[in-house]
């Protein structure tokens, strides 16, 4: 990835416990000790591997980003002789026994041998676990443990969304030559209150969708066209009663139902199994619109 997309993306986050990872980064620049970055699938930790190679840096540096499933020890080392300032494997607790050996014994002879390259990991998986079961090599564990970094889900960084959302219009736009110049209010509703099971990796995949289909210059939230799986109503603000929840995921419910129909709430009361006045009098009570 370009540095200046990089720096750009980073700078634009606003979540405390984001900013938090970041000043952590800062500070682990300074140094050339692993780091392992902890995490749901899709937060961004490659990417923060990559910032943490670049932060501090003169010029733009070598990162490899290689799959430890599918890395093999002839991979690793052949890697290595093209001498990248940082090599990330990513879900280290995929990798095989042989992997993890030459890992350990590479990060601890590095000095010794020359090595510059930085070694860097994501998980995950919880690896004390693996650790116990015999199914993690407990040295490298302890080696790669001592500076950790743990990366929220996008669902608890909900100020990150915007921006992000932001970013990825710009990305997306300038990639099928639309311009759009915001998101609606009821986008970014949506989109704040969305699970996001997979996070950013899923955000995105949203957002180039919506610019594909959707027609400048305001991104509505018709053109978002989330599935009913992605439909959140618990993780709300304010009122946490019962009660509030469940109205909240009737609405976002009901609303993406009829999206799906193109609002034609006789087709969307058969979807939903219920008389087409219990609608009628669910979409105003709800206010949905």
């Amino acid at each position: 990835m370009d540095t200046d997309i990089i720096f750009e993306m980073s700078d634009n986050l606003r979540d405390s416990s984001m900013k938090s990872v970041l000043s952590v980064i800062r500070q682990l620049s300074a140094s050339s000790t692993p780091v392992l970055f902890n995490g749901e699938k899709g937060t961004g930790r490659a990417f923060l591997a990559e910032l943490l190679c670049n932060t501090g840096s003169s010029g733009e540096k070598t990162f490899i980003r290689l799959q430890a499933s599918k890395a093999s020890v002839d991979l690793f080392i052949s890697t290595l002789d093209t001498k990248p300032d940082m090599l990330f494997f990513d879900e280290i607790g995929e990798s095989d026994n042989a992997l993890q050996t030459a890992l350990l014994y590479y990060i601890s002879n590095s000095n010794q041998t020359g090595g510059k390259t930085r070694i860097c990991c994501s998980s995950s998986q919880n690896l004390e676990q693996l650790v116990q079961t015999n199914r993690f090599n407990r040295e490298l564990y302890f080696v790669l443990s001592t500076l950790p970094v743990n990366v929220p889900p996008l669902r608890e960084r909900k100020e990150d969304i915007a921006a992000l959302s932001c970013f990825f219009l710009r990305k997306y736009g300038k990639k099928y030559n639309k311009f759009f110049t915001e998101i609606s209010k009821e986008s970014s509703d949506t989109l704040k209150n969305a699970f996001w099971q997979n996070n950013i990796t899923e955000l995105e995949m949203c957002i180039e969708r919506a610019v594909a289909a959707g027609t400048p210059p305001v991104l509505e939230k018709s053109d978002l066209r989330l599935n009913i799986s992605q439909v959140s109503g618990i993780f709300i603000d304010g009122d946490k009663s019962l009660k509030a929840a469940i109205d909240c995921f009737k609405k976002q419910y009901i609303e993406q139902v009829l999206i799906e129909v193109r609002w034609n709430q006789t087709e969307a009361a058969k979807v939903l199994d219920i008389q087409r006045t219990y609608l009628s009098r669910l979409i105003k009570e709800l206010d949905i619109k």
